[in-house]
This record gives structure tokens, sequence and C-alpha cells, in this order.
């Protein structure tokens, strides 16, 4: 069997929730001895702050925990914390997700463990970033999505700012920290030079929105909150069919004719108001209000092969419950029986980057808090009664 591509390298997760642990879930997925430090008594919050459980822990905790090792240990306390720095010594990467200025109280920041092992990559994963007046506050990513202003563009013209319906300023932030932990690894195969990188939730948020922000910058205008449309474009948006909703994706000049076709209504192409996308989104209220009750003639089946037919982009809004069984998921395998020793069996995400010759894979469940806490600090010649003061052994 090909070895996983980052199999050999030790990463220690300094993190809880979601943004941290989806960063160490994918140097896990990918063959990385990804050791999760977690406080003896209670351990990530994720084990038990969401609602749905297996086994006493969370769906979340058991999706975005897997192939780690969990180790207990108290890093306030002077034994805890000289472990914590023999761990670091052999470790190539180090994953910090706690609020500004908690590592360095504990003496576990990367100014304190360059010196001990100068090719570590110490990421740091904030969501304000290292600098500033709003360094040291604790984040959430609903919090970020409304100071990043996501949320002054979510919602309905005439409504309240929405929140996302999941915490993509998580997940950005996680994937954004992956990259650059590998690109940061990559660095240190050339020069043997480790480094620390700083990512924010905040930074990964403005990210996401290059493509309207950088029109703000450029013109001053904000585009403010359009429910499902677009911007710049239309129609774009979705529109409620007679069982549930289809969106629609008119985005280039020459899908306008095939579409009124396909909507049989091919005079329209003609009508001057919306003879050009500059024209249509001008006359974006009329268009709409034309179109709404055209859509509720058909079924969302019915919609995407009418369209589909036509060459026009579209896609069925598919509820939760849906996702299992859409044909696309289904057929690239993006979700996935597993079993838990403690939670029995659950369906979850499978990795999201696929690889031909070093695919990730689900290896190990999520552990229980403490579970190798024995064996992880066995490796660097630790003997059970050294770890007794701070740490539980094993579970």
């Amino acid at each position: 069997m090909t070895a996983l591509p980052l199999a050999g390298y030790r990463v220690l997760e300094l993190a809880h929730l979601v943004a941290g642990p989806l960063c160490g879930l994918y140097l896990a997925d990918m063959g990385a001895d990804v050791m999760k430090i977690e406080h003896p008594s209670g351990g990530d919050a994720s084990r038990h702050v969401y609602g749905t459980h297996f086994g006493d822990e969370s769906a979340v905790f058991l999706t975005v925990n897997r192939n780690k090792r969990s180790v207990a240990l108290d890093l306030a306390r002077e034994d805890g914390r000289a472990l914590f720095l023999r761990l670091a010594e052999r470790a190539d990467v180090v994953i910090e997700a706690y609020r500004g200025g908690v590592a360095e109280k504990l003496g576990i920041d990367d100014a304190r463990l360059r010196p001990l092992n100068r090719r570590l990559v110490y990421c740091s994963l904030s969501a304000f970033g290292p600098d500033g007046p709003w360094r040291d506050k604790p984040g959430l990513d609903m919090l970020i999505q409304a100071m990043g202003g996501l949320m002054a563009v979510t919602g309905e013209p005439d409504g309240a700012p929405v929140l996302s319906g999941a915490p993509v300023l998580d997940t950005i932030g996680a994937l954004l920290a992956g990259q650059g932990i590998v690109t940061a690894l990559l660095h240190r195969e050339r020069t043997g030079e480790g480094q620390r990188l700083d990512v924010s939730l905040l930074a990964g948020g403005l990210l996401a929105q290059a493509a309207r922000l950088s029109v703000f910058l450029a013109t001053g205008r904000e585009p403010g909150r359009l429910g499902s449309a677009h911007p710049y474009l239309s129609p774009f948006q979705a529109f409620a069919a007679s069982d549930g909703w289809v969106y629609v994706a008119v985005w280039i000049e020459r899908l306008w004719e095939p579409f009124c076709a396909a909507i049989d209504r091919p005079a329209l192409a003609a009508d001057s108001r919306f003879t050009s996308a500059a024209a249509r989104v001008r006359h974006r209220k009329e268009l709409t209000a034309i179109l709404e009750p055209i859509f509720r003639e058909r079924t969302v089946r019915g919609w995407m092969a009418v369209l589909e037919a036509h060459d026009v982009l579209c896609a069925p809004v598919n509820r939760y419950a849906d996702l299992a069984d859409d044909p696309q998921i289904r057929a690239t395998g993006m979700i996935v029986e597993d079993k838990h020793p403690r939670g029995g069996a659950f369906r979850t995400l499978a990795p999201a980057i696929t690889f031909t010759a070093t695919p990730g894979t689900l290896r190990t469940p999520a552990p229980a808090l403490g579970e190798h806490t024995d064996a992880v600090l066995a490796e660097i010649g630790v003997r059970p009664e050294e770890s007794e003061p701070c740490a539980p052994m094993g579970s």
C-alpha cells in the first residue's frame, strides 16, 4: 500500500470546536500523526457542546477528530507544560487556536518553542489576527461574519442581516491554515527552516468575498442584500417551483435566448428591458415578477430537465435530507458510512480532496479523552509515574 502523503509528520493540535480541529482533520486524513492536546477535565468543548450525540459525544466531534490521538495534559501546570515542551521538541507542526495572548501566557507560543525546535512549523489560527485592537478578543464564526461584512450582504433586500446557514468562515480558516502548513513544510524541505504562520478567520472572510469586495473597493458601491440573487447578473437566483426550489444562473449573455426558450417565453428575449445583462440587472424586479409565476408551473425535476436541455446552468436547492440520495454526491462518495466503538454506526464526510495515488483514508475513530496519553508520552521516554500529576492515564 502506498504511504499517505503526510505519513511521518507529527502534529500537535491545540484547538477546540471547529476551525482548528478541521485543519487537523485534513492533515490527519492525509496521514499525519495528529496528537490532540486536551485538558484532562472535559477536553475539547465540541465533545459535548452540540446537541446530537453518539455514545455521549457529539456527531461534530466524531467527524472532525477522526484519525487523531488524544493526549490529556494540563498546560497551566508546570509539569504538564514540561511534557508538552518535550513533545514539541520532536514535532513537525503545532496548530494553536487559542484566544490571543493565551499561548504566550502558558509559555507554549512560537517564541518559547523555536529555540527547542528550529524546524517547527507553528500555525496560529485566530479570530482576528496577531495585531490590532482586537488581537486578544475571543471570536466565533458568527462574529466574524458580522464584523467582516459577510452578514451585511446576506439576506433579503428589505430584511435584517442573516447568518450563513453553516460556519463557512471556520471552514475557510481551517483550509487556509492547512494550506499554509503544507506550504511551510515544503519550504522546510527545501531549506531546513521552520517558521510561524498566522491565519485569521477575519482574513479568510475577506478572501471569501473577493468577488464582491473587489468591486466595492473599485467603485465604492455597496452590493447590499439580494436574497439568493447575484448582484451583477440576472436572472441568477433561486425560484420556487411547484414542489421545491431550483437555482438558475444565466451567467453569460449567450444563455439569455436559450433560457427564454426553455421557459417557453421566446418573445421575452427581445423585450427591450432585458436585452443585455446590464439592462436585466436594472430591471431585476420586473423580470423577477415575470419569472416567479412561470417557475411555479413545473416541479424541480421538470425544470431541471428543460433547463439542462437548453444548456442553462441550474441546480436543485437540496435540503440536507436530499444530500445522501443526490446522484452526484452518491456517485462521488462524499458521504460515507463509518463506525465508532462507542457511538456505533453513523454517516460522515469523506476526505474532501481525492488523490489518485495517495487518497486520504478513515483509519481510526475519534479518540476518547486522553485515550493515547500513555502511548504518546512513552514514545518520548516518559514513564507513567511522570505523567500522573497532570493527565489521566488512558481511558
